[in-house]
């Protein structure tokens, strides 16, 4: 049964789609072309060389004529050497560039992709895409319109040759070829369907193996090697049977095909010789078909060798083009504008309705009015969607129905770029890119001096270490930030946000998971960074939220109170049920509820 994607793209149709990465460099398509038809005219000179030296030069003992056509063997050989050249180099130079142009546009439509484009799919199957997938295009995209042409002008002027030295004995040489097409045709599709499992398959290792290296941490720590080696071998064995279910294919195909030349070449042979020994053919005439039978089966045989190649490339290609098809569920829409103004923003919610895809809603129908400058904090159990409210307003996620509004106009409105721009976000899960300490503190404003990066580092409290570490600022980090401590990675990140000067200021958690010392740090520098800044804090810690001009707490239906903490905590409901007296007594720690299954909260 053909594959689902075999359905979608046919192979017309994917040829005429990567035509657009032809499009670009179809005059150094055209020239290697030109030279590869330049290479076939040379080919075909050199038989009929031959015959006229073993039938004229050699029985007339003519030396001259025998040195002219040595002079001319000489002058094609340099020839074909400039043409070679140019075919290789100029061929896989453009393969080699629209490989490039395919991972550029690939990456350009990752990053267009909305977050849950990303929730389904893993990381080592989106870069076993842009690498492996794609890496097959340079493979094919110059063989592959070479061979075709090599094919079709040697066969062509060939059996023109051939006809012209005798013609019965050319029409025996025309049997083999609607063979070897039929062959090909017999088995191509196989090879195709087989290249697209083994592609799937390298995907599925190279997510998994991304997964395991990513949290090899936690592997190790819960003794799961074992476990993590047996699950890997069966993704690996599934890889491996899949590539051999392809190799026994192209086994049978290359092994048949190379059958019929041979015997193609043994009936010309003896049909040759007959024809000779009737007198009906020249011995040069004889040696001259013979190598013009070979001059035809070498580019036929190439052409088999490049079905390969092309099917790799089609199974390639199919993978390459589902990624780019995938709706961009977050874009700019037609009229989309900067957004104007400055300083904080007011935020509004009008039945806003929004679920992860399942017929559970994360929420319904929800109204939230936030005032510009204020801070308002959001608690609640897991899974009733205080990350996903804060993701919607940049356009992280679309909701289903209803809108969002800054300053009283839908996000919508806004461009996309623009918007994030004005939206700064503190997580409870830093990342870090594996830079120097200022590349990560200048990462949102990649043209900030080294005193306005100093300057944000100092408002974050984190100046101090950041002077103490062995290269200051050029300190590599290290992947994910692992050479600095969670409260480290912190204040860098509160430092990005100073840096970025946000109107709308998202804490997400960010005090969690911190010691009291590197927490008193960091609530110090959020205090500042939240002056000036419209504010929304998820936090489960009382002296996160209890400063906050409004908490809204939340639960499944929506929004079950909105107040202050002191409101709040005076009257019975949910606020003051999610709280029990910490182990201290001194404060008050957030009771959290266990995630429910799919509920969907990023």
């Amino acid at each position: 049964m053909p594959s689902t994607k075999a359905k979608r793209y046919g192979f017309r149709s994917l040829v005429k789609r990567l035509w657009r990465y032809y499009r670009p460099y179809k005059a150094t398509l055209l020239l290697d072309l030109l030279a590869v038809v330049g290479l076939s005219a040379l080919g075909l000179v050199l038989p009929w060389l031959l015959k006229v030296m073993i039938d004229a030069a050699l029985p007339a003992r003519d030396a001259r004529a025998m040195a002219g056509i040595a002079a001319i063997v000489a002058a094609l050989a340099a020839l074909k050497y400039g043409l070679n050249y140019y075919s290789l180099y100029a061929g896989h130079a453009m393969a080699v560039a629209m490989e490039r142009d395919m991972r550029r546009d690939f990456f350009a439509k990752l990053q267009t992709m909305s977050f849950s484009f990303f929730d389904e799919r893993k990381t080592g199957e989106l870069m076993s895409r842009m690498t492996n997938d794609i890496g097959k295009v340079s493979d094919a995209v110059n063989h592959a319109p070479e061979d075709l042409v090599l094919a079709l002008f040697t066969v062509a002027g060939s059996f023109g040759l051939l006809f012209a030295l005798n013609p019965a004995l050319a029409a025996i040489c025309l049997v083999p070829i609607p063979l070897m097409a039929a062959y090909t045709a017999l088995l191509g599709g196989r090879i195709l369907a087989g290249f697209e499992r083994a592609n799937d398959a390298v995907a599925g290792i190279n997510a998994r193996m991304e997964d395991i290296v990513s949290g090899m941490r936690v592997v190790q720590s819960f003794a799961r090697e074992s476990h993590e080696a047996e699950r890997f071998g069966r993704l690996n064995e599934e890889n491996y049977q899949a590539w051999r279910a392809v190799l026994r294919t192209l086994g049978w195909y290359f092994g048949g095909v190379d059958f019929l030349r041979d015997l193609a070449r043994l009936v010309i042979i003896a049909a040759g010789g007959l024809f000779a020994l009737r007198g009906e053919l020249s011995a040069g005439a004889l040696v001259a078909f013979i190598s013009y039978v070979g001059l035809c089966l070498e580019p036929i045989e190439r052409l088999t060798r490049t079905v390969e190649a092309i099917q790799r490339l089609a199974a390639g290609l199919r993978s390459f083009f589902e990624i780019m098809d995938a709706e961009s569920a977050v874009r700019d829409l037609p009229g989309a504008r900067p957004l104007p103004g400055s300083g904080p923003c007011s935020i509004r919610f009008e039945s806003v309705t929004f679920s992860y895809g399942g017929e559970r809603h994360v929420f319904r129908d929800l109204d939230l009015e936030i005032a510009g400058g204020s801070t308002v904090a959001l608690v609640g159990p897991s899974g009733t969607g205080k990350t996903t409210f804060c993701n919607l307003i940049p356009r992280f996620y679309e909701p289903q129905s209803g809108r969002i509004l800054i300053d009283g106009e839908d996000v919508r409105s806004f461009l996309l770029a623009d918007l994030r721009r004005a939206v700064g976000i503190v997580q409870q899960e830093v990342f870090l890119f594996a830079g120097s300490v200022r590349e990560n503190i200048a990462y949102g404003c990649p043209g900030a001096s080294d005193a306005e990066v100093e300057e944000a580092a100092a408002l974050a409290n984190a100046h101090l270490f950041v002077s103490e570490l062995p290269q200051g600022y050029s300190t590599l980090v290290g992947e994910k930030g692992v050479k600095l401590s969670g409260g480290q990675r912190q204040r860098i990140a509160i430092a990005r946000a100073f840096l970025k000067d946000p109107r709308i200021l998202i804490l997400d958690e960010a005090t969690s998971s911190l010691d009291s010392r590197s927490e008193r740090a960091v609530q110090e520098a959020l205090r500042r960074l939240v002056r000036g800044r419209t504010t929304l804090v998820i936090a489960h810690r009382l002296t996160t939220v209890r400063d906050a001009d409004e908490i809204v707490a939340l639960d499944e239906s929506g929004i079950a109170q909105r107040g202050t903490h002191e409101s709040l905590i005076a009257v019975p409901g949910l606020y003051r049920d999610l709280y029990s007296p910490g182990a201290s007594g001194a404060d008050l720690v957030l009771v959290d509820e266990p995630d429910e299954a799919g509920s969907g909260e990023a």
